[in-house]
């Protein structure tokens, strides 16, 4: 499907576009299927999740899980994280508030080693864990680490990376959540701090950090400082350092940052003044066969909210060219920023530059210019991003969207083009869905909330129906039909002779078959129908449960056409009076794009004396006979 175009259009109209692209094909509810769930002893509001291959480390209150659903039964240890009693004490003597230990920071810090930090009774620290063993770190001071690499309380905002032996973090350094920095630590070097300078950053709050090649990329909104630019006061930035910053000379930046820089990430839809500018969460998506790519979620002052997508190859090209905000001279060489270079010997000029103009002139556009997806309400939360090659070799992206009901969005974008798979329902308990863990490799899916951790697999192949036309329609590159054994089965084989079709959804790719149906002398299948006799008088809703939300719905009754009298996640067709039917087929069918469907079959006989109903209709047919029943009395 082509992008909505632009020019001459109103951003109402421009909104029913992207949402007419952007709806969900199928919903499913995944709840009852899933069973590799692992339910948390108590409330974890605030859980953090780290996940080394197999195993899920969640960090809660006062206590890490570690979880192993590869073992039958779940493979379940727990390592206890208590803040100590003085901390405790101090802590309530001074009404701070939450006085435990929430565990905020799960990071891998070696081969061996896990590092976590915890708020630790408003005390932050952070502990080496070995077989289950906690050690404390203790800083070049000689004093635990935790301060500014861990919030004081749950609520305040901060990210934090562990990349080749050194410690990355933003954290507030005072209880209140301000003097917030970007520090580096490395342990090896005698405990040394790197941080940023107060002026380059203005009330920050990170949504997250990611290594690219030499570099450190952060991502962040702030306050804008530049009156009438936007509406909204705030915008977001990225910002990267170089791995190899060792901080500036004697004269100038000594143990700060020497390659910090900065640029203004846009979502924006320039020719209706739109701007999403305050970033809420960021996703790194790495891909063997394409270039990087970073996807954003994005909220507007008004509480839209957009899907932002951005190369890495664009972003690398405004920091290498861009000239410098606010500097007018000729740049030096080497140019601020290069890394490579020892930090410690770079000359004046070029750290001069770094020190009072890290910011780039060159704001960076989102692939395409405007948002991948839109929507008028605060709707997305967390996203995670698998790159995934089809049978041609060509290159497609699958966004996983949580919402703030607790469901899931599967999205494909090709082409620069969106596609909403489905919409899944995976939550025992419907909550926020806190954070999500992408494995690309076993395509799984991990989810934790306060209530739960659940793992499920990214492709739902069985549920397009045993049909080729609603495999290829589902536009799912996890599925594919396979002609030789009649399914719809994951891709992961490669075959040739499998059908798929993710740019257009073509089911004309499918193989035309004849089918035949034996029926009885009444016209309705025998094998798959039953009779229930009704009796009395009254309304009736026949149900016809959707497959996609993507078709026309319609009910053929005694050869004429009549539309559904309640229309969601069924066509309903009422009525007013059993009693009153002289017999006849009602026949629910489908329309998508041309390709048509019978779903569900119903024959009526004589008077409304008994009704002929496929199996699994009987169920819903009785529950809404109950339901009418109610209603009228």
């Amino acid at each position: 499907m082509s992008r909505c175009l632009l020019s001459g259009f109103s951003f109402l109209l421009l909104l029913i576009c992207v949402s007419a692209l952007t709806s969900p094909r199928l919903k499913l509810d995944l709840r009852d299927e899933i069973k590799k769930r692992f339910k948390f002893e108590s409330s974890e509001e605030y859980a953090t999740t780290l996940r080394e291959g197999n195993t899920v480390y969640v960090g809660g209150n006062e206590i890490v899980y570690q979880i192993n659903f590869d073992k039958s039964p779940n493979l379940v240890q727990k390592i206890s994280v208590p803040a100590d009693s003085e901390s405790k004490r101090k802590c309530r003597q001074r009404n701070s508030g939450y006085c435990g230990n929430a565990i905020m920071v799960l990071q891998k810090f070696n081969r061996t080693q896990l590092l976590l930090c915890g708020t630790h009774a408003h005390e932050p620290r952070c502990w080496l864990i070995l077989n289950n063993e906690l050690t404390p770190i203790i800083n070049g001071g000689g004093r635990h680490l935790g301060l500014g690499v861990c919030p004081f309380t749950p609520k305040h905002g901060f990210t934090s990376l562990v990349e080749e032996g050194r410690f990355y973090s933003a954290a507030p350094v005072y209880e209140n959540g301000h003097g917030l920095l970007l520090r580096g630590f490395m342990q090896e070097a005698g405990g040394s701090w790197l941080l940023s300078v107060d002026e380059w950053l203005t009330d920050p709050n990170f949504v997250g950090m990611s290594p690219m090649n030499d570099q450190i990329f952060m991502f962040f909104r702030e306050k804008n400082m530049q009156k009438n630019l936007d509406i909204d006061p705030w915008m977001s930035q990225v910002a990267r350092v170089c791995k190899d910053d060792k901080g500036g000379s004697r004269q100038r930046l000594q143990h700060k940052w020497a390659t910090f820089l900065k640029a203004r990430l846009l979502c924006n839809v320039p020719t209706d003044h739109v701007h999403f500018n305050r970033i809420q969460d960021v996703y790194v998506a790495k891909s063997n066969n394409s270039e990087d790519r970073i996807y954003g979620i994005f909220k507007s002052n008004w509480n839209g909210t957009a899907i932002c997508t951005y190369s890495v190859k664009d972003i690398n090209d405004v920091f290498r060219t861009s000239k410098f905000k606010g500097f007018s001279e000729d740049i030096p060489d080497p140019r601020p920023g290069t890394c490579g270079k020892d930090t410690q010997k770079l000359p004046d000029i070029v750290l001069n530059i770094i020190q009072n103009h890290p910011e780039m002139e060159t704001n960076i556009q989102p692939i395409g210019k405007i948002p991948l997806v839109m929507e008028k309400e605060d709707r997305f939360k967390k996203i995670v991003v698998d790159s995934v090659v089809d049978f041609s070799g060509n290159v497609s992206w699958v966004i996983f969207l949580a919402m703030g009901n607790g469901k899931i969005r599967k999205v494909l974008e090709i082409s620069q083009s969106v596609f909403t798979i489905s919409e899944l329902e995976v939550l025992k308990k419907p909550g926020p869905i806190l954070s999500m863990s992408l494995d690309s490799e076993s395509k799984l899916l991990y989810v934790t909330t306060a209530k739960e951790l659940v793992r499920f697999p990214l492709a739902q192949c069985e549920k397009y129906a045993d049909d080729c036309a609603s495999c290829v329609m589902a536009r799912d590159p996890y599925c594919a039909w396979n002609p030789r054994e009649k399914k719809c089965v994951p891709s992961t084989t490669k075959l040739k002779y499998l059908i798929q079709d993710l740019e257009n959804g073509n089911y004309k790719k499918c193989p035309q078959e004849r089918v035949e149906y034996h029926r009885s002398s009444e016209g309705v299948s025998e094998d798959t129908n039953l009779v229930l006799p009704l009796e009395g008088a009254g309304p009736v809703y026949l149900s016809c449960p959707k497959q996609s939300h993507h078709a026309d719905y319609s009910w053929k009754v005694q050869d004429k056409m009549e539309a559904c009298s309640s229309n969601g996640d069924e066509c309903l067709l009422f009525i007013r009076d059993i009693s009153e039917v002289n017999g006849g087929r009602y026949m629910c069918n489908s329309n998508e794009r041309g390709h048509e469907q019978l779903h569900i079959s119903y024959y009526i006989q004589g008077s409304g004396s008994s009704i002929y109903l496929s199996r699994y209709s009987v169920a819903v047919y009785s529950i809404l006979m109950t339901v009418a029943a109610l209603f009228l009395h």
